[in-house]
């Protein structure tokens, strides 16, 4: 079985240390290398070529998000997931901005990190719950200033809107009055248009796209 390689850059080595030990339990994954710069992990990244780089935002030298931009420009093929402890909407706006695919916070649970790592190296996109919310309603709430641009529809937004309080299908469908399958209808015609695959990836082209601000 082929792995999914991965570097880290992190300018703490015990949080190195504590992901290497967690990847290293799963039989898909393996670091293939380590820095704690980013500069350092530009190089290391251009020299392995790895499926994943795993990449803090507040470092020596060239920042997280610098890494991010660079390597969405040079290693295209390597999948960008930021790992942080900041959570606020603005650094997940930029981080997808800046080519990240993913978004994960370091309190996040170790099922977690896992998880996006195998969506972000299969193409999808990844946000944590608490992340994924604020940002959607951010894009819910821009959205209607930017419908025209976006292309969704009044009731698109609003679908939208639920689904980011947390809301399931069922739910947004007693609330609105509408069949779930409709629910599943609208949410499956808003990813066509974004050309997403899932919420989270829809979010990152949003963003992208700057449908949001």
């Amino acid at each position: 079985m082929t792995k999914i390689s991965v570097v880290l850059v992190d300018d703490h080595t015990a949080v190195r240390e504590a992901v290497r030990f967690m990847l290293e339990a799963e039989p898909d994954m393996s670091i293939v290398g380590e820095a704690s710069d980013g500069n350092t992990g530009l190089a290391t990244i251009a020299r392995l070529r790895p499926d994943v780089a795993i990449v803090d935002l507040a470092m020596p030298g060239l920042p997280g998000l610098a890494v991010a931009r660079e390597l969405n420009k040079t290693a295209p093929r390597t999948a960008v997931l930021v790992f942080t402890m900041h959570k606020n909407t603005a650094y997940v706006i930029e981080a997808m901005r800046a080519g990240a695919r993913g978004f994960v916070l370091k309190s996040a649970r170790r099922e977690q990190l896992v998880a996006a790592i195998r969506a972000v190296h299969a193409g999808g996109g990844f946000l944590q719950p608490e992340i994924a919310g604020p940002v959607l309603r951010r894009m819910a709430a821009d959205a209607r200033v930017e419908g025209a641009k976006s292309g969704l529809t009044a009731r698109e937004i609003q679908i939208l809107e639920a689904v980011a309080d947390g809301h399931s299908n069922k739910q947004i469908g007693t609330t609105l009055a509408i069949a779930e399958d409709t629910v599943k209808t609208h949410l499956r015609r808003l990813f066509e248009k974004l050309g997403a695959q899932d919420r989270a990836q829809a979010v990152a082209i949003a963003l992208r796209q700057h449908l949001i601000e």
